[in-house]
């Protein structure tokens, strides 16, 4: 019916969908479809030369980058389809028809080529295989014979290829009006790390890379006379260039590369010449061997990206840490000149810190990541259920506006009562948003919580990060020392192993709190507070 419908509206592309399903279907049931079959290929040829007439003036029109299929051509006992683009299974369409005593493997393949009408192909021992623009995004392949070709297809990358088996084996086929059963080719895709490009027409065949090795094999025999080479250093970068001597029609669209090395570049010197570049920071030991028609040119000197990167210090172990960005939301904390929250700075500098600690190899966890207010109590549960090995809280420090410019630095406070009236303070100001007050009556309560080997890990770790961080940002800058001091802040009270409080600045000085919001300041604080902890665990294992 549909097919009906189709012949009274005059709609070809649908008479020949339907006409396919009804040989398909007429074979499946053991039905005679040879006038089908002729009134298909009789729509095929119409159809053919329509498209040809009314669409070839218009795609030959555009320019080349509006192709998606780049060549076509025959090799050995394969049809070789190479696209512009990646492809899948998906854009092959596979019928097989059976007129007479001729059968035919049709490929509709979604594509366009630009070179479809001049194209010939030709294998020995087939009788006939044609290739057409058969509507604008489809080509068609046609592959005729006297013998039911075994016809199966593979898809690399961005190339098809079509395999005929057992042409050489040419049997005698009887004239039969035995019905063939359709049967599609198995689609079989390779997976492979070079590229496709094949060019049997010019010199040079192909490029590809292999392990640490660029390898180009020629159509032809290459001899040294062929081949230019030269090395030198340009602007702080090493190039090594090669001049073939020969054409290579796919030096635009080929992309080389091997890990480690920074950049390869294939390109035309000349109309008569390909050049090959190989540039990278470092003096790359770079050796060839040609061997007729095979050219290796072998690299050592390689630092390969995915080695395994050197550990912070012998005898490493991963160890489980706690950061802790200071307040949060609706706690700011200190407010410098312009606004300048201490809470963006906390998380800012905390996130830089994370990220460099877990770089190294350690399991680091964040109390918050977002700007949200979490209280005193629930930031050090965190640090308990993980077991944390150290636990650092990040503030920036600040004093009353008549004195925000006389006063600046960074220190460091591991949980201690408080010994000076700067110590009680800094204290006060960071325990605001936690209700408890370090009265007189709880001060031996305080205490007796504290064990000396926590007290001790503590005042180490305040040490080493104190130490670090003034030699990360004293690269650039010149900041005050405010040294490692006890303190008692009530986020450290319940802190496993060693913790400590990190004040990275006083924001309410009016050049500190600048640096304070540049992030390259925040990533020396950051690094040198990793430098820091490392430090501490490196000493620490020596003794435990």
């Amino acid at each position: 019916m549909s097919y009906l419908k189709a012949v009274l509206r005059k709609d070809s592309e649908t008479k020949i969908n339907e006409l396919e399903k009804l040989i398909f279907l007429g074979k499946k049931l053991k039905k005679n479809t040879t006038p089908d079959e002729k009134k298909l290929e009789i729509l095929l040829e119409r159809e053919n030369k329509s498209s040809k007439k009314t669409e070839i003036k218009k795609i030959f029109n555009t320019t080349n980058s509006e192709y998606s299929i780049n060549s076509v051509y025959t090799q050995n006992s394969s049809i070789i389809v190479n696209f512009n683009n990646k492809i899948s299974k998906d854009y092959i369409k596979f019928f097989e028809l059976h007129q007479g005593n001729i059968y035919k493997d049709v490929f509709d393949i979604n594509g366009n080529f630009k070179d479809a009408r001049p194209t010939v192909l030709k294998i020995d021992e087939i009788k006939k295989i044609s290739i057409g623009q058969f509507k604008p995004k489809t080509l068609r392949i046609v592959l005729a014979d006297e013998k039911n070709l075994k016809t199966f297809y593979t898809i690399k990358d961005k190339q098809l290829i079509i395999n005929i088996r057992d042409l050489s084996t040419k049997k005698v086929v009887a004239k039969s009006k035995e019905k063939s059963k359709i049967s599609k080719p198995t689609a079989i895709i390779e997976a492979t790390t070079s590229n496709n490009y094949v060019d049997n027409e010019n010199e040079i065949k192909s490029i590809n890379t292999k392990d640490n090795s660029i390898e180009i094999e020629f159509n032809k025999d290459f001899s040294k006379k062929d081949l230019s080479y030269v090395a030198y250093k340009n602007n702080g970068n090493f190039e090594d260039i090669f001049d073939l001597t020969g054409k290579f029609k796919y030096t635009k669209p080929i992309k080389l590369s091997i890990d480690g090395i920074n950049r390869i570049i294939v390109s035309d010197k000349n109309s008569k010449t390909t050049r090959i570049r190989i540039l990278d920071k470092k003096d790359l030991k770079v050796f060839y061997i040609l061997n007729k028609r095979k050219l290796t040119i072998k690299i050592s000197g390689i630092t390969n990206s995915k080695e395994t990167k050197s550990l912070p210090y012998k005898n490493f172990i991963s160890k489980t840490i706690v950061i802790d960005p200071g307040h949060g939301a609706h706690d700011p904390g200190a407010v410098g000149p312009g606004k300048k929250y201490e809470k963006v700075v906390t998380l800012k500098v905390a996130k830089y810190l994370y990220s460099i600690l877990k770089k190294r190899g350690h399991k680091v966890y964040l109390t918050r990541n977002s700007d949200k207010f979490i209280k005193v109590g629930k930031r050090t549960d965190l640090a308990l259920r993980k077991n944390a090995d150290v636990f650092i809280s990040i503030h920036a420090n600040s004093v009353a506006k008549k004195n925000a410019h006389k006063v600046s630095g960074i220190e460091t406070y591991y949980l201690s009562p408080a010994k000076t009236e700067r110590a009680k303070r800094v204290a006060a100001k960071e325990n605001k948003s936690d209700i408890r007050k370090m009265s007189n009556s709880t001060t031996q309560a305080f205490l007796s919580t504290l064990n000396s080997p926590k007290l001790r890990y503590s005042r180490l770790l305040s040490i080493d990060v104190q130490r670090e961080m003034l030699a990360s940002v004293g690269k650039k800058y010149k900041v005050n020392d405010k040294g490692s001091r006890p303190g008692p802040f009530w986020v450290l009270l319940d802190a496993p192993q060693a913790s400590i409080l990190v004040e990275v600045g006083y924001i309410s000085h009016p050049i500190e709190s600048k640096r304070l919001y540049s992030s390259s300041y925040q990533k020396l604080l950051a690094e040198g507070m990793a430098n820091g902890i490392d430090a501490y665990f490196e000493f620490k294992s020596r003794f435990d």
